[in-house]
């Protein structure tokens, strides 16, 4: 049996509050794919205002950020350096910045951050397989 397809518009979808504490600043977040709709895929879409990003943090699974609006910027890890058994130095020197229609893919299990630009709004739609998120801070 196929499975139903659903049509919604993201004006529809309400905000997540669950995930606010993973981002620094004013942030929205519109889960569009849900587990009821996919188990296959998740798709965000994420509203940065003024600077806001998310906190430091990688995924099991590849990411893809698509910028939507806005002034955008991704940081991620270049290099991680262990110092002792327990603990870790992660260098954060590779930036990418987007704007509207710009699109990167996230490797999974690299460090990274993204959001806005400082003094500048974005979003972006993020498109991943689901699998679990580690968050540093």
């Amino acid at each position: 049996m196929l499975a139903a397809m659903q049509k919604m518009n993201i004006k529809d979808v309400t905000p997540d509050q669950s995930m606010l504490k993973y981002f620094d600043g004013r942030v929205e977040i519109r889960k569009m794919i849900t587990d009821a709709t996919s188990k296959e895929v998740e798709t965000y879409l994420v509203t940065f205002e003024d600077g806001a990003r998310t906190k430091l943090h990688y995924h099991e699974t590849d990411q893809v950020l698509l910028a939507t609006e806005g002034d955008g910027i991704v940081v991620l890890q270049t290099k991680v350096e262990m110092t002792d058994e327990n603990t870790a130095k992660v260098r954060l020197d590779e930036v990418h910045h987007l704007s509207q229609g710009d699109f990167v893919c996230v490797p999974a299990y690299v460090w990274h951050w993204h959001g806005a630009v400082k003094g500048k709004n974005f979003a972006h739609i993020q498109i991943k397989k689901p699998g679990r998120t580690v968050w540093f801070e």
